[in-house]
């Protein structure tokens, strides 16, 4: 007897990020594949969780998130950006930035509505089940790199030649009236892309000019910023501070923003996160959460507004953001000066590096896994795996069409000095 939905059918096995952790900690290999930190979070964050967790009374919040939470992210957000924000209206809170996207969708999406996903694929990312669990069909629009880097090229700093480009033609055709909402990763996960640039780079002004140029013809569209990195960003880019649509003049007012407090203090499992925005999708996402989680855990909401209230100077972030870059810097170099003869992109924020494998040589064995062929990209990740002892992530499964994807792999750099050396010295 099958009890479980129709629905849930190709959604049984673990995902492709946990498949590959598995992996790794069966053959004893370094893991570069799961976007985890490997190292301690902030002592001044387990500090507030044992304060509260001996004072907070243990009940139920309010839905839209404990008053001091609401309150201490207000501030922060004000202090960091220059953002202010109704407690009242213009903010939720749930167990997670995938908990706050679950409300999201939950809370706009009508039956067949069309969101918009650069560069994901559906059936591998999560947010793409959210949108089909809420009843709507994702629809994927690819960015692509300009070009890449070789090894002659040896430069490690972000230029122009690393950029990640929108086909804003494919995004306006994708636009019909099913559209109701449109999802950007900034810095996006993989590539480090802002919305100033996309994964391991930002989407820039241009870019959002021209995007709030074409949502002035489609005013019922929403925009969802999901900036769990936003924090990490390097060069001349500070972090929070970068173009972003919740600070667009002209995207603001329809853009709900997305973020991790799990990410901002590398403990993943913390699952505090949060949304800024308009407050006739904020009340949405409210209802729907009445009827997911009602509320969080007081204690974590407590101790992350202790946390909130102590970093909104900047200077905790200040210092993330210089670990991350020089960790970036040094998986980098180790790539490129490995044995893998590997193109590159140099990251402009995020957790992750993005390669183009397409010079490798992958010895034929690896193109079958269980009886199933598979991409170039998954046999290059069980090749780095069973010779080298290193976990990377395929890419194809963030795209629509995985022949695009399939000479892309990504590699985690939240790690310790000793991890990532560990790993260069298997790639040499």
């Amino acid at each position: 007897m099958n009890y479980v939905s129709n629905r849930m059918l190709n959604y049984l096995e673990p995902q492709m990020y946990a498949r590959f952790t598995i992996l790794a900690n069966q053959k004893g290999c370094i893991n570069l594949g799961q976007g985890f930190p490997n190292f301690p979070p902030p002592q001044f964050l387990r500090e507030a969780l044992s304060q509260e967790a001996l004072t907070e009374q243990l009940q139920y919040t309010q839905t839209a998130g404990h008053p001091k939470l609401l309150n201490s992210a207000a501030y922060f957000l004000e202090q960091r950006m220059g953002l202010k924000i109704n407690i009242d209206k213009e903010i939720v809170v749930s167990s997670g930035a995938q908990s706050v996207l679950c409300c999201l969708m939950q809370g706009i999406l009508n039956p067949n509505d069309e969101p918009l996903v650069f560069l994901q694929k559906k059936q591998q990312i999560c947010i793409d089940l959210l949108i089909e669990f809420s009843g709507g069909k994702h629809i994927g629009v690819p960015i692509k790199p300009k070009v890449f880097n070789t090894k002659e090229n040896g430069q490690f700093i972000y230029s122009d030649e690393d950029k990640w480009e929108l086909d804003f033609v494919q995004l306006e055709q994708s636009i019909n009236q099913k559209t109701k909402l449109i999802i950007l990763n900034s810095p996006m996960n993989p590539i480090g892309k802002y919305i100033f640039t996309f994964i391991i780079e930002y989407f820039n002004k241009d870019e959002y000019d021209k995007l709030a140029e074409i949502l002035e013809k489609h005013p019922n569209i929403i925009v969802c910023e999901d900036a769990a990195y936003h924090h990490i960003t390097f060069g001349n880019n500070q972090p929070f501070i970068y173009p972003r649509c919740i600070t667009h003049p002209k995207l603001k007012d329809k853009s709900i923003c997305v973020m991790s407090a799990g990410k901002m203090f590398s403990a993943t499992g913390l699952r505090v996160g949060f949304a800024i925005g308009n407050e006739n999708i904020i009340k949405g996402m409210k209802a729907a959460q009445t009827y997911h989680i009602f509320c969080l855990n007081p204690v974590n909401q407590t101790a992350t507004a202790r946390c909130l209230d102590q970093t909104a100077d900047g200077i905790y972030f200040d210092s993330i953001r210089h670990l991350y870059e020089q960790q970036a810097t040094k998986l980098l170099k180790g790539l490129v000066e490995s044995r893998l003869n590997l193109n590159y992109w140099v990251p402009s924020g995020g957790y992750f590096i993005v390669t183009d494998i397409s010079n490798v040589e992958i010895p034929n064995k690896y193109f079958t896994q269980n009886d199933v062929k598979v991409t170039r990209d998954f046999a290059f990740a069980h090749y780095l795996i069973n010779e080298f002892g290193v976990v990377c992530i395929p890419c194809s499964p963030y795209y629509e069409n995985k022949e695009t994807g399939q000479n892309l792999v990504r590699w985690a750099f939240c790690k310790t000095d000793e991890t990532i050396s560990e790993a260069i010295n298997r790639l040499k």
